[in-house]
């Protein structure tokens, strides 16, 4: 049965990179929906976020692991967003893009190391990925040519929802070969590129 969701799960994973940002468009980051959409159809976006969400579901931050995982979900989306703000106000900024493929690989690292005794090591990689955020943030900033405030509130939307799927899965399917599909998918992004 474990097998089964597991294929299931990376069959979504795998889908042709030709689809990877269907939807997107670029320089006209201004309504809510555009925002809403952009995660759900940029499968950089869909996999860093399913991971991030796996990844908290897995680390223990504090006593009070319900409140930590809110938490770090909320540190994620603020950092979302000082980056959807940074990128509109300084621009180009060369290696982003680096930084963004980056994001996956670190999350899987954090949900392989999640399995073992490493629970130091499963923190610093879950706060490395929440600052992995600010990349995909601030590389819809640099894009945008109108107004950020409803393609950023769709995009926070759209992002807390993806989290809490990745959260929900986690719990599901509690295994670190969540780790390597999610670097697996890293893998593929980057040879779509």
């Amino acid at each position: 049965m474990k097998l089964t969701r597991l294929l299931t799960l990376a069959s979504l994973f795998a889908a042709p990179a030709a689809f990877a940002h269907v939807g997107h468009m670029h320089g006209e980051h201004h309504s809510f929906m555009e925002g809403f959409i952009h995660p759900l159809t940029g499968l950089d976006h869909l996999v860093m976020l399913l991971g991030l969400g796996m990844l908290m579901n897995r680390a223990r931050v504090n006593d009070s692991n319900a409140k930590g995982k809110v938490m770090l979900a909320v540190a994620a989306l603020v950092t979302l967003t000082v980056g959807l703000a940074a990128g509109s106000m300084i621009g180009f900024v060369s290696g982003v893009e680096l930084m963004i493929a980056a994001s996956a690989f670190v999350v899987a690292l954090g949900i392989w190391n999640a399995f073992t005794s490493r629970e130091s090591m499963t923190q610093f990689l879950v706060f490395a990925s929440i600052g992995l955020v600010f990349f995909h943030g601030y590389a819809h900033g640099v894009e945008a040519s109108g107004s950020l405030v409803g393609f950023g509130a769709g995009m926070l939307v759209a992002a807390s929802a993806i989290m809490f799927v990745g959260e929900r899965v986690s719990q599901l399917l509690a295994t670190k070969w969540l780790g390597a599909g999610i670097a697996a998918s890293g893998v593929a992004l980057m040879l779509a590129s």
